[in-house]
């Protein structure tokens, strides 16, 4: 399984309840048992970071683009960590 983080802007997620809207639900970050929304990070410039864990890209960039994110890179994750613990991956 891979790992890829998406930088970009999502329109009208810099709002809280929209952002809240879009994410919330298991089904909104849960896109099939092998594909996982595993992070979006909203930035003060109006960016977003999304982290996605699956099969393939192919999965995630279906995901940015039925969710309307104006897509800036896609870029595989490596290594990473996330408190204390270290993964590598890929």
């Amino acid at each position: 399984m891979g790992r890829w983080i998406a930088i970009g802007k999502a329109p009208g997620w810099d709002d809280l309840a929209t952002f809240t809207d879009e994410l919330k639900a298991t089904t909104k970050w849960r896109v099939d048992p092998r594909t996982t929304i595993t992070s979006v990070i909203a930035l003060a410039d109006g960016r977003m970071l999304a982290e996605c864990h699956a099969n393939q890209q192919a999965d995630f960039d279906a995901w940015l683009q039925q969710k309307g994110w104006q897509v800036e890179s896609v870029t595989p994750i490596t290594h990473l960590a996330r408190t204390g613990e270290i993964w590598q991956v890929g």
